[in-house]
């Protein structure tokens, strides 16, 4: 099923496509919701080096994490900017899928080929050979369990970090638990149609591409386009807090840069969650002012909603602390939300 042909059938299951994502008449927050992640592709890595040859790249530490478990982790370029960032899922030591947005896969992809001519590993573009899907909503863990049958007990249901794989008419499929609210599905693209008919209805109601993107923003989840690529080094995103930067493991492409940054606390600038009033969502890495304007003082990360924006923006952290109103180019100010975790904690202590 090509993507003209999935764009068709979730149209007939009622999506309206808009700038290539399928949307959907907003059910209750209290559902659990299926959501069409089109706009997310992925790049796999395969072979006896796999495993080697991406601890040797990546911010995060895969010889640590057990198999069939997932992190957040980013690829940098030796200046410490992420070329791109993902969730990197480990099958085993042998197969990983970084799960990216797909505007990105193809400049990914090319910067870690370029250090995998001398290890025995495969990459590739898979994103329209396999689709993605998202479970999202309370216990999200726990109800794909039971629709997937992926346990037999709640004891061995879906826990955050942890993946599966599972066999969906013959074909290898996989389920992903970012968090408590959150589950990522990776399915074969012949037989997308079919699962997501056999999820949709009871319980699950379909739900909007956006929908994904606030349940990213509000548990302060970054994403990285090709727009903001080698824009951030990952302390700005958060992701030493979020797991996906390693200061233990051994030497990694941009490493000296991030780890000086980290040990030096000398990082001016970090992830915040925000909102804006309605109107044009800002796109990734739009800039933030002052009032005066002059130069900027940050970043949007990205951003999504309809009549309330919400969104993840890197702010110069002075600037926060000092309480300055913080606005778009178009004079929207930021309101400044909480995040669910310390983002000023030390993950060294």
């Amino acid at each position: 099923m090509d993507q003209q042909q999935w764009q068709d059938y979730l149209s007939s299951q009622g999506a309206r496509w808009v700038d290539g994502t399928a949307e959907f008449e907003p059910g209750s927050d209290k559902d659990l919701q299926l959501i069409d992640l089109t706009p997310m592709g992925a790049i796999s890595v395969s072979g006896p080096d796999s495993q080697k040859f991406l601890q040797g790249q990546l911010t995060c530490d895969l010889v640590n994490l057990p198999d069939e478990q997932l992190t957040l982790g980013s690829h940098c370029n030796p200046k410490g900017r992420m070329i791109s960032a993902f969730y990197a899922l480990k099958i085993d030591q042998g197969e990983f899928v970084l799960l990216l947005p797909r505007d990105l896969v193809s400049t990914a992809l090319n910067a870690l080929k370029k250090y995998a001519v001398f290890f025995k590993a495969e990459l590739a573009d898979i994103s329209n050979e396999q689709r993605w899907l998202a479970l999202c909503g309370r216990d999200a863990g726990k109800a794909a369990s039971q629709l997937l049958s992926l346990s037999n007990s709640a004891g061995t249901d879906l826990v955050p970090g942890q993946l599966r794989t599972f066999d969906h008419n013959g074909q290898r499929a996989v389920a992903a638990c970012v968090n408590e609210r959150m589950v990522l599905i990776q399915v074969a693209a012949l037989q997308a149609a079919d699962l997501w008919q056999t999820l949709s209805g009871n319980p699950a109601v379909p739900a909007g591409y956006r929908q994904w993107q606030m349940h990213l923003i509000e548990a302060g989840l970054p994403l990285l386009f090709e727009s903001t690529s080698e824009t951030f080094i990952p302390q700005m995103l958060n992701l030493h807090l979020l797991g996906g930067v390693s200061f233990k493991k051994g030497c990694y492409t941009g490493q000296e840069v991030v780890a000086r940054m980290q040990f030096l606390g000398a990082a001016k600038r970090r992830m915040y969650r925000a909102r804006i009033d309605a109107g044009t969502v800002p796109a990734p890495g739009a800039e933030i002012f002052l009032p005066g304007g002059g130069s900027s003082v940050g970043n949007i990360v990205f951003a999504s909603g309809g009549e309330v924006i919400e969104l993840l923006a890197v702010l110069t952290k002075s600037k926060v602390a000092d309480g300055e109103s913080l606005q778009l180019s178009d004079g929207r100010v930021l309101e400044l939300l909480e995040l669910p975790y310390d983002a000023d904690a030390d993950p060294l202590a």
